[in-house]
């Protein structure tokens, strides 16, 4: 059981490692989204204690408890916006062996919810998801992982109890900006993946940046940390280098210069992002000397390579002091 469920964390629920009676309700009735999964006899017993998002929040149920499918209860209703497919859930969550009782792993979680990345018990647990929400989660092992599970994993149950704090649209949700000259030209899936198209001609030398959507959200600062959709293409061999989008997740950086400050950005990027609004979407050539400079990065990003970020910004997720 503990390999099965150090399994699932691996792949992305736990990001960093923060009196319930249980509720016969699968999710708030005013948020109008219906859950992939509803209460059943597993989930409605487990309780838990403990603060919304503390560290010191326990689970309780009797044991050995079984779900032979994925059953959820809210404990607690929060509100605001119901996490559909391909939005953001950030909280904590409690995971816990359902024939022990014994708490495998807790800590803090930010997932993407993808029918292709994130698992089908995962998916039945956050679907609907509000702020403020705690829920009880009872689902097969199976359900939970995305990889093949281990053959005894059916018979095995996982028990996870989320409180969450935030849900994000998984992509810009601002209006549409008139497009300016010079720039690659930005088309976007049905999901808000985008796709570049670098025009011929000179490479730029001079940074440059425009949003390509105007979010009303709140105005990003310096050292705010953002949860951001990325595209990074290298402008002259027009090669994708980063994209949250091709993982199906969402990545957290800090607006600011990463020479000076762990988990900033490019120089470039950091002016490019700052002073911008949540719901925007963002694009940015940075010329070498607002980039990776002479020495590039890695094997993806070339010497003296001119860079293209498209950044759609979701959420202001922790702002500076």
């Amino acid at each position: 059981m503990r390999k099965s469920l150090a399994l699932i964390l691996s792949a992305g629920l736990l990001a960093t490692l923060a009196a319930c009676a249980p509720s016969g309700s699968a999710t708030n009735s005013a948020s109008g989204c219906t859950p992939l999964a509803t209460p059943g006899a597993s989930s409605s017993i487990i309780t838990a204690t403990g603060d919304l998002a503390s560290p010191t929040t326990k689970v309780n149920f009797g044991t050995p408890l079984v779900a032979p499918t994925p059953q959820r209860s809210v404990l607690i209703e929060g509100s605001g916006m119901a996490a559909e497919l391909n939005d953001v859930v950030i909280g904590t969550a409690v995971v816990a062996d359902g024939s022990t009782g014994s708490v495998v792993q807790q800590g803090n979680f930010l997932l993407t919810l993808t029918q292709e990345k994130t698992s089908p018990g995962l998916l039945a647990g956050l679907v609907c998801a509000q702020a403020g929400d705690r829920i009880a989660l009872a689902s097969p092992t199976s359900a939970l992982s995305s990889t093949p599970p281990d053959p005894t994993a059916a018979k095995q149950t996982g028990v996870i109890l989320f409180d969450v704090t935030k849900v994000l649209p998984g992509r810009a949700t601002g209006a549409d900006q008139p497009a300016k000259a010079g720039f690659p030209s930005v088309v976007t899936t049905s999901i808000g993946q985008p796709g570049l198209t670098i025009p011929s001609g000179p490479i730029p030398t001079e940074l440059s940046f425009t949003a390509l959507k105007k979010g009303d959200g709140q105005k990003v600062a310096a050292g705010d940390t953002l949860t951001v959709q990325s595209l990074g293409v290298v402008y002259s061999t027009k090669s994708v280098f980063e994209s949250t989008w091709k993982d199906a997740s969402v990545k957290q950086i800090i607006a600011a210069d990463g020479t000076s400050t762990q988990g900033g950005v490019v120089p470039g990027l950091a002016e490019a992002l700052i002073g911008q609004t949540v719901g925007s979407q963002i694009i940015a050539v940075i010329p070498p000397d607002a980039g990776y400079g002479a020495q590039g990065n890695g094997s993806t990003i070339p010497a003296g390579a001119t860079l293209v970020y498209v950044i759609d910004i979701l959420g202001v997720t922790n702002p500076a002091k």
